[in-house]
């Protein structure tokens, strides 16, 4: 078996010495790109996750409006599940003058792996009708 020296193989141009770290910015990137690629889902996952949170709440503050005007049950369901999805639940309550709607979901992606990480919203608003129908 006959060895070739190193230098035999490749052609360098004039005035380009090769040393011992040659290749060693690929290895750096090789082994920096799983991480930066890990920290770049993680920012998109939690950009998601606010998204979620944002309609959650303007879902529980226009169904806790569509009960304090005393709308059935199904229309605010309904409601809920067009503005934050089919999988959230629903609960209402009124007490006095106030209605009140309580909203809460897995959080998408990943995130719903985690055993008690739930998306929560809960929206309030005064009782339109001083005398009910």
């Amino acid at each position: 078996m006959r060895r070739h020296p190193r230098n035999l193989s490749r052609q360098r141009s004039p005035g380009i010495t090769c040393t011992a770290d040659a290749g060693s910015a690929t290895a750096e990137y090789a082994v920096l790109l799983p991480a930066a690629a890990l920290v770049l889902a993680a920012t998109v996952n939690i950009a998601v996750i606010g998204i979620h949170q944002v309609r959650m709440e303007e879902a529980a503050a226009a169904a806790a409006r569509q009960l304090a005007r005393g709308e059935d049950t199904s229309t605010i369901t309904a409601t809920v599940h067009t503005m934050a999805g089919a999988d959230t639940s629903v609960g209402t309550s009124t007490s006095g003058e106030w209605a009140s709607v309580q909203l809460s979901k897995a959080a998408p992606g990943p995130a719903s792996w985690l055993p008690r990480f739930q998306l929560e919203a809960e929206g309030h608003a005064p009782q339109q009708w001083t005398v009910h129908p």
